[in-house]
């Protein structure tokens, strides 16, 4: 008989073909399988998340069995108790993983000891000890070589490198990561692979703020997933990132889907995971009232060895404190905090400690977290930071950032001449919009603008006719709508004239706006003119030069001081201004609201 292990049914679970050798193997009616294959269909009904299914196995062999080989025990009992510790069982885990583990790892066979080091880095790294995960993977790793156990030398690797990253030993913890999914795609483990990737790309989006860590995780998502956990893990962390990035609606649909799996496995870990992510999205799309709502839920599901879960929910019970002006909590909190990363030098621990705690932020204790800093000047409402927002989509912070409450608004941010369109999440950037558009946003932020107002701010004119300046009027709506897609009903018919429904904001004094921003290189429809009636040249010319005359009088000036010198409109003043410029007798300097004219020498 072949040694446990070495079948082909093994093989494929080392492949990763969890739910192939499911159905086969355990399904299938009068398709029993060998008392050598046993642990393996243990294993794979495990991974997908049939633990039940996977203990009745187990426990019908170990009763009619009484010659129980030493390997089917080993490996059954490291992949149940695997099981129990990313479920949060760990009293199970306990039992399987790490009682009388000491005696097991003196087996004569190295097979069995490379699976028994292997579950008590597995329990060490769920419960929190990552120093003590990594040092039992590299047990693992010598026993897997000597025995010549390559899917153990994989797990092994793979181990040490989640525990490297979880004290912040990113870069090395990644290069380890990497060489194990390189391992299993030498070997053959595709579907082992894609589960490191997913690792490697949760990981990476935890860190990394470039748009690329998004990318990654929205592909791994769209490929089919070979075990459950992969899964969730995957579609949790998207969920956060979708948040991140203003992406709230498809946030959400993410977070249900992974709700949905956590409550059919009815796992408490995975409960949790979906918990937090919630708390993530929640805190840009309802702010920290609704965080606060959600605190307890998390907080009844935790249990000691949960030091991730915990060193997160404290980081927001620190945002919800200092929201709501709770020092006393907000202090016990960040203790909390300073506590663990003496104990457990967990990551989570430092980056929350450092975007809530002002005293304690100091030179990165790892370089490759680019996320943290940008969300402490967020909490520091350091407006500094909020170009680099914008450059890198990370769209959801920026209303806290501003000192919003989330909710549904227009902001105009002036210096970086773009828009922001919130709802309760879903942030829309607009960049370099319309000239026109700040200047009409600003005539609507009072909640109506009568035509007659909006034809004297937009154009100029102080005679206001229906026939003439309606259409013009409807078209700019229209066009000013068709911007603010998919929010353009926010934008509505006011009595006489139009007003917003939701506040416009200005982030930048709106007095830089000049008046004349709308009439530049024709980026509005030229103003309603009166029926066509020829001038004569003369007084064509002469008006020409009168303008001509009052901009060397003048020396560089602008459109608005002209149309206040000479009591022409701006539309005209701009029209003469157009044709002297062709003329090459004034010249034109700047840009927007800094465009100046001056005559030619």
């Amino acid at each position: 008989m072949l040694p446990v292990g070495s079948s082909p049914l093994a093989r494929d679970f080392f492949a990763g073909r969890y739910a192939q050798i499911a159905a086969e193997a355990f399904d299938r009616e009068g398709a029993p399988y060998g008392a050598a294959d046993v642990a393996f269909v243990v294993g794979a009904l495990t991974f997908v998340g049939r633990l039940d299914d996977a203990r009745l196995a187990f426990d019908a062999w170990r009763l009619k069995t009484d010659d129980k080989d030493p390997r089917t025990l080993a490996a059954s009992h490291f992949f149940l108790g695997l099981a129990d510790v990313r479920s949060g069982d760990f009293e199970g885990a306990h039992r399987l993983l790490v009682h009388d583990a000491r005696a097991r790892s003196r087996s004569d066979d190295p097979w069995i000891s490379a699976l028994v080091f292997q579950g008590l880095a597995c329990y060490r790294h769920f419960t929190g000890r990552y120093r003590a995960a990594a040092r039992h993977a590299l047990r693992a790793l010598r026993a897997a070589h000597v025995a010549q156990f390559a899917y153990a030398k994989m797990l092994a690797t793979d181990l040490r490198g989640h525990a490297l990253v979880q004290v912040g030993a990113f870069r090395s913890g990644i290069s380890l990561l990497e060489q194990a999914k390189r391992h299993a795609k030498e070997l053959g483990f595709d579907k082992n692979a894609y589960a490191i990737d997913c690792s490697i790309a949760s990981y990476s989006a935890s860190f990394v703020a470039q748009p690329s860590a998004l990318q990654r995780i929205e592909h791994l998502v769209g490929k089919r997933a070979h075990d459950s956990y992969s899964k969730r893990t995957l579609q949790t962390e998207l969920a956060i990132q979708l948040a991140l990035r203003g992406r709230r609606s498809e946030a959400t649909r993410e977070l249900e889907a992974a709700e949905h799996d956590a409550a059919r496995q009815d796992t408490r870990r995975g409960k949790i995971t979906t918990l937090l992510a919630r708390l993530h999205v929640a805190r840009f799309a309802h702010g920290a009232a609704a965080c606060a709502e959600l605190l307890p839920q998390v907080a009844s599901l935790l249990e000691v060895g949960d030091v991730a879960f915990r060193a997160e929910l404290l980081g927001f019970e620190a945002f919800v404190a200092r929201a709501q002006g709770d020092l006393a909590t907000m202090a016990r909190a960040l203790a909390a905090l300073r506590e663990m990363t003496r104990t457990h030098e967990h990551y989570q621990a430092r980056a929350a400690l450092e975007q809530f705690d002002d005293a304690s932020f100091v030179a990165r204790p790892f370089p490759e977290d680019e996320l943290t800093p940008l969300l402490h000047a967020v909490v520091a409402r350091d407006l500094g930071v909020l170009p680099k927002l914008l450059a890198l989509g990370l769209l959801g912070p920026i209303p806290e950032l501003l000192g919003f409450v989330p909710g549904r608004r227009v902001v105009v941010l002036v210096h970086e001449n773009a828009l922001l369109l919130e709802d309760h999440g879903d942030v829309r950037l607009r960049a370099t919009p319309p000239r026109w558009c700040p200047t009409l946003l600003r005539a609507l932020a009072g909640g109506h603008a009568s035509k007659e107002a909006l034809t004297l701010r937009l154009w100029g004119l102080r005679s206001y006719r229906p026939e003439r300046h309606d259409p013009l009027i409807r078209t700019t709506i229209h066009r000013l709508r068709t911007l603010l897609h998919p929010f353009g009903h926010w934008i509505a018919v006011k009595g006489d004239g139009y007003g917003a429904t939701v506040p416009i904001h200005f982030v930048g004094s709106p007095e830089e706006l000049d008046h004349e921003v709308p009439f530049i290189d024709d980026e509005l429809p030229d103003a309603p003119r009166a029926p066509i009636t020829m001038l004569p040249a003369a007084a064509a010319a002469e008006e020409t030069n009168e303008l001509l005359a009052k901009v060397a009088q003048l020396g560089p000036c602008s459109v608005r001081q002209l149309s206040r010198a000479t009591g022409l409109s701006q539309s005209t003043v701009l029209r003469g201004l157009r044709e002297l410029v062709g003329a090459r007798k004034v010249i034109r300097t700047g840009v927007a609201r800094a465009t100046r004219y001056q005559a030619r020498a």
